[in-house]
């Protein structure tokens, strides 16, 4: 297989993390390239399912795992999640972090619970610190991971940082002041857990594209969620697009690599911001409870509407989509009929392109498609190499708005369920 980038097309949630767990298996190295722990990308291993926030995928499939320079590491979480895939029976001895990539510290935690608990119009975050992570890292006051390896210098850099807080942020967000002494000595014995993964990725980068080892970057949640192309402000703090995979990873523009786009066969979101084609609550309930609709990172039930194609051409092509994942087919099946929409309309105004503004999101009418729908046999038949008709339409409609070949099925939470249309 050869290089690729594996981008959510909706607003995160797609199932990307099953498939970049499946596809790992054929390449040499994946990595992480931007967010943080808001991440929420599940693999089901055997019946056992495992969530990872931070790590890459690929650390389940044994493969070199970089966490690059733009993603936010939560080190206390990254320690967990480390600790918990060694007790599920995988190990981390192949992961390396970037020495550019960020701190997140528990007091950006604080802050960014602090500052949606004030808000009038709430933003949805995850409260997982990622934001004021981000802002500290544009602020240039944010500490890297590489300031680590001088304990010294890293030690002060903790204690100058816990000064400022307790001198600044805590009395203006009204939150308690930190405990110098305990937080600088709860940081440092972190500190010395993560030291043996800290590299300069850009030497490793080189290394590995000399030997020309294939190479999968993973993004986290979904292109709708960009800071600069997602529905703003109900975005988040990074840049879930394809060609950030090269800024946010240390690794050089590819010159042939494949983009993937993982979409869900119905669509959904998290927290607030603008829905177009969200379900009644009754309708939206049943696909909840029927998907397992529930957050990994959060907890918290997702918002459900039909696969919302408008959205979906936006983002494929703004991505150069060349291949697509469909996942949760098996959700919609038995259904006998199902919606698709295909554009916007404000009054009799029919959109060309998607809004940039999310106010004009809310006073959008989805223009829908009916399709009929399938049977559980009818996906079943599928792995046979069988495709019904109605399935074969419901594939060609989302190949013919995404301008995009749809190479892969998922119908199920393992490894195994996975129907493949085209060698990946």
């Amino acid at each position: 297989m050869k290089s690729s980038i594996i981008v959510g097309l909706q607003w995160g949630d797609e199932g990307k993390g099953k498939i970049v767990d499946v596809l790992s298996a054929k390449v040499d190295v994946v990595v992480r390239y931007q967010g943080g722990a808001n991440a929420g990308h599940t693999v089901v291993i055997d019946n056992k399912r495992i969530i990872l926030h931070l790590l890459p995928t690929g650390i389940l499939q044994d493969k070199i795992s970089v966490i690059g320079n733009g993603v936010v590491v939560d080190i206390e979480e990254l320690i967990n999640e480390i600790s918990l895939i060694k007790k599920n029976g995988f190990n981390a001895d192949k992961l390396s972090i970037s020495s550019r990539a960020h701190i997140l510290l528990p007091m950006h935690k604080m802050i960014d619970n602090a500052k949606e608990g004030r808000r009038v119009k709430k933003i949805g975050t995850t409260g997982r610190g990622i934001g004021p992570a981000y802002i500290d890292k544009f602020g240039r006051k944010g500490l890297r991971m590489g300031l680590m390896l001088n304990k010294t210098e890293f030690e002060k850099s903790i204690s100058d940082y816990i000064d400022g807080f307790n001198k600044y942020e805590a009395p203006f967000y009204k939150i308690p002041k930190i405990n110098k002494k305990t937080m600088t000595a709860d940081i440092m014995k972190m500190r010395s857990k993560l030291l043996k993964y800290i590299i300069d990725t850009d030497i490793l980068a080189e290394k590995i594209v000399k030997k020309g080892n294939s190479i999968l970057f993973e993004g986290a949640q979904g292109v709708l969620l960009d800071i600069d192309f997602g529905t703003y402000p109900f975005v988040t703090s990074s840049h879930p697009m394809a060609p950030y995979a090269f800024c946010g990873s240390g690794f050089p523009v590819l010159k042939d690599y494949q983009m993937i786009g993982v979409l869900k066969a119905y669509t959904t979101r998290v927290g607030e911001g603008p829905f177009p084609t969200r379900l009644t609550k009754e309708e939206e309930l049943n696909m909840r409870e029927k998907g397992g609709e529930y957050g990994a990172t959060t907890g918290r039930g997702r918002n459900c509407g039909w696969l919302d194609l408008f959205a979906v051409k936006y983002a494929a092509f703004i991505n150069s989509i060349d291949n697509i994942v469909i996942t949760k087919m098996d959700i919609l099946s038995d259904m006998k009929t199902i919606k698709i929409c295909t554009g916007y309309k404000i009054g009799n105004k029919v959109l060309k392109s998607y809004p940039s503004v999310a106010s004009d999101l809310d006073k959008v009418t989805p223009v829908y498609k009916s399709v009929k729908g399938w049977t559980s046999t009818e996906l079943d038949n599928l792995k046979k190499g069988k495709m019904s008709p109605s399935i074969r339409n419901f594939i060609a409609i989302i190949e013919k708005y995404s301008n995009a070949k749809v190479t892969m099925i998922s119908n199920g939470p393992s490894r195994k369920d996975i129907i493949y249309l085209e060698k990946p």
